[in-house]
């Protein structure tokens, strides 16, 4: 669902209930039942089951701030923001990929990112990851790390390392059927019942 006054790039893909709300804009591609608050700008790859606020910026552009005597583009882009160039090739590159992908900014699944938060790339956000309300993020997010702040920092993570590893490892539970996961909803709100379930049920009776 696209709200009022929302703005799609065209060629991105959507999973399946997906809603961006009224005012915001998206360019990229989003998973399964993931959502984009109103007003927020978000350009990159989104994973499943992701949680986005109102006035979330995905900022995946940037100017030289070393080497260039000026940041203007006119000096180093063929793009012509202003209408003119000075020069004939393009000296640097202005929207960096993240390691080759297609976006420079990649979420992973079951991600949080409040209210008012800047992602600035290239950068990618680990699976489970929380990023508080108005936090600045200028790196790397590992899994079910709690950041916030300006620049974003580690605040502390969701869980002990090896029940991270046990979710990322054996679980990745927003990869399994859709049909699969609606009917172990309920597992959902305590990782002990999660762990519980993995135990009794051998992996080949979780697909």
């Amino acid at each position: 669902m696209v709200g009022v006054g929302a703005h799609i790039r065209p060629k991105s893909s959507f999973e399946g209930y997906n809603r961006v709300h009224a005012g915001a804009y998206f360019c990229g591609e989003i998973g399964y039942a993931s959502y984009i608050g109103s007003k927020s700008v978000v350009i990159g790859k989104i994973g499943r089951f992701c949680s986005i606020a109102e006035d979330v910026h995905f900022l995946t552009k940037t100017h030289p701030v070393k080497g260039f005597v000026s940041t203007h583009p006119v000096f180093y882009s063929l793009k012509k923001q202003c209408g003119i160039t000075y020069t004939g090739e393009q000296k640097f590159e202005e929207e960096p990929l993240y390691n080759g992908e297609t976006f420079s900014i990649i979420v992973g699944n079951d991600v949080y990112i409040g209210y008012g938060a800047i992602i600035i790339g290239p950068c990618s956000i680990g699976d489970g990851a929380v990023i508080a309300a108005g936090s600045v993020v200028t790196k790397d997010v590992e899994p079910y790390a709690i950041v916030g702040g300006n620049p974003a920092r580690l605040i502390k993570y969701r869980f002990e390392q090896d029940d991270i590893e046990f979710l990322c490892g054996s679980v990745k539970w927003w990869n399994r059927d859709i049909k699969w996961i609606e009917s172990h909803s309920e597992y959902m709100e305590s990782l002990d019942r999660v762990k519980e379930l993995f135990k009794q049920n051998p992996e080949e009776d979780l697909k």
